[in-house]
């Protein structure tokens, strides 16, 4: 082959190559772009899935949202303020809510406090305390009420509150229950003649007419001890002094009184009065003593105020035609006396005195109420002891409010408004002005009613006592 062929050879195969180099270049374009091309599609599906999903999840909020709309690209931005306001609640709607929340909490507040008013006797934490440890948790048991006290002797005067708890003395001892019948303290006793006098410090007992005493303060600490003369009457004082009236060699009748170590710090004899009763004020610093005695035939009873750092007495009192039977400071500056044709409260830091006159009634019975400084007596205008008049006095000595009842009350028991009257046959709760709210019979011979709330009662009867709620 010549030159001119081979050149000619050499071209065709060059044009041969040139032309396979573009197809396989147009082939792997080609692929590429149908790579490219399913590649978008999957792209498309998967952005079309999560798409859908977002669609989704956006529907799912609109059902929980108050907006009507959450998405507002195509709106204008005037209805999109309008639409926003129209789905808040309107501010009326808000101020009433705040309102009638107001009102609501100002209810739950006054509930709670007139609730708290007419209660608070039953939401000490004496008496909450023993609800969980006896009422609740350990409910069964043999030392509750009724307590039998069969084969013991309890006299009405010696049945006592202390604080929320029954004080009694037997003929045997004496025992401080709670009001679940549980015993608080207990001291056995000899005497023949046992008297019972309570403060909130403990019980002092005494044999009146003989030497013997015994003191038991509220941490069931006892202290006996013996005097040289005969007992006529004793006081205890809220601090723990306690003062003892004995008869007397020379006199009628001497006082004694003794600190918390049972130290003699004053004495003081009387030699024209036969001394009936002795009260203390609250730190023991203060005595009110009530006597008689009688002259020409007519009974004349005394009232003394004695200061312990004084020889004299601050105050004395004459009365005629009346035997005081009972006499109780009512708080550190007032004292009442009650006795057998009048009442009288006595301001034992000038002497003066304020009479409430029976009126030619019977005192039938009466009760003396240091915690509200008030006393109460039942007066009877006939003479089988019924048709007794209800009468409550200030601790000024002022009639502060009356009722009658036409029955015949063996005990009276007060306690905050409240007024238990015991007669023969049932136990009556009654308001001071004579609202009567409940009526208890009793299935026992009633002696004593000692109320402990607005609203419960200590009983004694024969062969038992119980707590009742009335």
């Amino acid at each position: 082959m010549d030159e001119k062929d081979k050149r000619l050879s050499n071209e065709d195969e060059s044009v041969t190559e040139e032309n396979r180099s573009e197809e396989l270049a147009g082939t792997d374009a080609a692929l590429r772009h149908e790579r490219k091309n399913d590649n978008d599609q999957r792209l498309k599906e998967k952005n079309s899935k999560k798409l859908e999903k977002l669609l989704k999840k956006q529907k799912r909020k609109e059902k929980h949202s108050r907006r009507k709309v959450l998405t507002y690209e195509d709106m204008p931005l005037e209805e999109r303020e309008d639409e926003e306001l129209s789905s808040e609640p309107p501010k009326k709607f808000k101020l009433q809510g705040k309102k009638l929340t107001a009102v609501l909490v100002i209810v739950a507040l006054l509930f709670g406090i007139v609730f708290y008013a007419f209660n608070s006797d039953k939401l000490s934490f004496h008496h909450i305390s023993n609800f969980f440890r006896y009422g609740l948790f350990n409910s069964r048991s043999e030392e509750s009420f009724p307590l039998d006290i069969k084969g013991m002797s309890v006299s009405s005067g010696n049945f006592m509150r202390i604080g929320q708890d029954i004080c009694y003395t037997s003929d045997t001892k004496t025992q401080l229950l709670n009001n679940y019948g549980r015993t608080e303290l207990s001291a056995q006793h000899a005497f023949i003649t046992p008297v019972l006098t309570v403060s909130k410090h403990g019980a002092l007992v005494y044999n009146l007419g003989g030497k013997g005493y015994q003191l038991i303060d509220k941490e069931g600490a006892v202290f006996g001890d013996e005097t040289k003369d005969d007992i006529l009457t004793a006081a205890y004082a809220d601090n723990g002094y306690y003062a003892l009236v004995t008869e007397s060699s020379g006199y009628l009748s001497k006082l004694y009184v003794y600190n918390q170590d049972h130290e003699q710090i004053f004495a003081y004899s009387f030699a024209d009065y036969y001394v009936t009763s002795v009260s203390l004020n609250s730190n023991g610093s203060r005595a009110v003593v009530a006597g008689v005695s009688a002259l020409n035939g007519v009974e004349i009873s005394s009232i003394y105020v004695l200061d312990f750092t004084k020889d004299t007495p601050l105050s004395f009192l004459e009365l005629e035609n009346n035997i005081i039977y009972d006499i109780s400071y009512l708080n550190d500056k007032y004292a009442c006396a009650v006795g057998r044709s009048a009442a009288y409260s006595v301001n034992t830091y000038n002497g003066e005195i304020t009479t409430t006159d029976y009126e030619g009634r019977a005192l039938t019975v009466f009760d003396i109420n240091t915690d509200t400084n008030t006393f109460t007596l039942s007066l009877s205008s006939s003479g089988d002891g019924r048709n007794c008049d209800i009468v409550s006095c200030s601790t000024n000595g002022f009639t502060d409010k009356t009722f009658t009842v036409n029955k015949k009350i063996i005990d009276v028991s007060t306690f905050k408004g409240r007024v238990a009257l015991l007669t023969d046959e049932s136990v009556m709760l009654y308001s001071k002005d004579g609202h009567a709210y409940s009526e208890q019979k009793l299935s026992s011979d009633p002696h004593a009613v000692v109320l402990y709330t607005k609203s419960d009662a200590y009983i004694l009867c024969t062969g038992y006592i119980n707590a009742m709620s009335l």
